[in-house]
């Protein structure tokens, strides 16, 4: 039962029990062990929101958790799912338990098959979790053609167990290369770690499910036909791509704290104070710099309909990374990198892109645009420029593109593509086969690829 009585605005106020309290702040704990930024003051204004609500009007509930745990509407995917699962009947709680320790049964049952496989000399190979999980993963007749290879080796007398090491390190490559290819299928099986709550940990692994069912859809979809009435869906999802990316790559390159070498200068001048005794020792490290990003862009006919999407992914990189140069091109080159600058909306930029460049829907020639790169922008280009090119790689010209692409990777660190054509159609495109010999091609024609592109760190360190 429920008690109300007016606050001094004559408004209803509630009245409940505290287990309720203790249920908003392990939502909130959920919230954050899911990302999302929410502190001991927002878990208060959601409990003073509750008073002004009825607490049996479900709605209405949501309505005041999602106003005052949430920073932005790049949130609500995950919140909707944790809503859904947390907020739900015991019996369906402890399902959901009991479908969480199911998979970690199934997942260590993985472990122990992976490990009694890989056997060399009567001793398991050395692997990490992950890399059995690879292998437990891997198509039926790959893990015999491992098994296989294990077992010639082990029947020739001529090898020495110090040659175990190198037969290890051979299992390993061809694991990483599996776990390249499936990717997606490993994250869809992974466990992931306990908190320490089991309940909490069990609606976690649920809503996940729910929040990536929801955007699977979007996620998949070839970019050209996504609906207009998911673009804000789309829109939100590449926002959070870009923050990842950004945040990663302040992690990556921020100098180092590790003692690296001696600074002998700084020693002998903080030794005067000592009468020219070094009792304190001074260090230094090198300090890391951050690469300098070059996106290129093709808004050819070709690929006007992924254009949008890339150049949101471009925009919200710009709105945090500094050092970045950004340019269009299809039959030239064009440089975009002040629009992006200004901090406008997106939509206006687009806008401005739209009425302003003479370079949308026309057709490619990456040889150009790569030829008045290097003589126009060629100062601003070195060997810790990392360039990102987006295109399917149909272009005229191909051999002289390919050529001048070989003139710019001898000046930048790497060139990664990201090309919008799907994967299974590569092999019947010249163009596609020229390129990939001179550069990290990746496919990114969903936004499932585009999110693997992030979560991959194609970026080196």
């Amino acid at each position: 039962m429920q008690d109300n009585v007016a606050d001094t605005t004559g408004r209803a106020r509630n009245f409940f029990p505290e287990y309720l309290e203790n249920h908003i702040v392990r939502f909130a704990a959920l919230l954050r062990m899911e990302g999302l930024p929410v502190g001991i003051s927002e878990v208060i204004d959601a409990l003073q929101a509750l008073q002004l609500v009825q607490l049996h009007e479900r709605e209405e509930v949501k309505l005041a958790l999602r106003a005052t745990l949430l920073k932005s509407a790049a949130e609500r995917d995950i919140f909707e799912g944790v809503f859904a699962s947390y907020f739900t009947t015991p019996e369906l709680r402890q399902l959901f338990q009991e479908q969480r320790q199911q998979r970690i049964q199934q997942y260590n049952k993985r472990l122990q098959e992976a490990g009694e496989d890989l056997v060399f000399r009567g001793e398991n190979i050395q692997l990490s979790d992950q890399e059995k999980i690879v292998y437990a993963a891997m198509p039926e007749r790959e893990k015999q053609r491992m098994q296989d290879f294990l077992a010639m080796n082990d029947s020739r007398d001529t090898l020495s167990r110090e040659y175990r090491p190198f037969l290890e390190t051979l299992v390993k490559g061809r694991l990483r290369f599996w776990y390249r290819q499936l990717h997606e299928e490993l994250h869809n099986t992974s466990i992931q770690p306990s908190s320490g709550d089991a309940e909490l940990d069990a609606i976690r692994d649920v809503a996940a499910g729910e929040a990536k069912g929801r955007r699977s859809g979007i996620l998949t979809a070839d970019m050209q036909h996504i609906a207009r009435k998911d673009l804000p869906q789309a829109a939100a999802l590449i926002r959070r791509m870009t923050r990842q990316l950004v945040a990663r790559l302040a992690r990556r390159y921020r100098s180092g704290k590790k003692r690296l070498k001696l600074d002998l200068r700084a020693t002998i001048r903080g030794s005067i104070q000592y009468g020219g005794m070094p009792f304190r020792l001074n260090f230094k490290s090198k300090r890391l710099r951050k690469p300098e990003l070059l996106l290129l862009c093709d808004v050819s006919a070709s690929m006007i309909r992924y254009t949008v999407f890339v150049l949101q992914f471009i925009y919200g990189i710009n709105a945090a990374v500094q050092r970045i140069k950004s340019f269009i091109f299809s039959d030239d080159l064009e440089r975009i990198s002040p629009y992006f600058q200004e901090k406008r909306d997106f939509g206006e930029t687009m806008a401005m892109l739209l009425q302003e460049s003479g370079q949308w829907g026309g057709g490619t020639s990456l040889a150009v645009a790569l030829q008045k790169l290097m003589s126009r922008y060629g100062d601003e280009i070195h060997r810790n420029t990392i360039v990102i090119i987006v295109s399917d790689t149909r272009t005229i010209r191909l051999q002289e593109g390919v050529s001048q692409l070989k003139k710019l990777k001898e000046e930048v660190r790497q060139i990664i593509w990201l090309n919008t054509l799907p994967a299974q159609d590569w092999d019947a495109y010249a163009s596609v086969a020229a390129f990939r010999e001179v550069v990290t091609m990746l496919p990114c024609n969903t936004l499932s690829d585009l999110e693997q592109v992030v979560s991959r760190r194609i970026l080196p360190a």
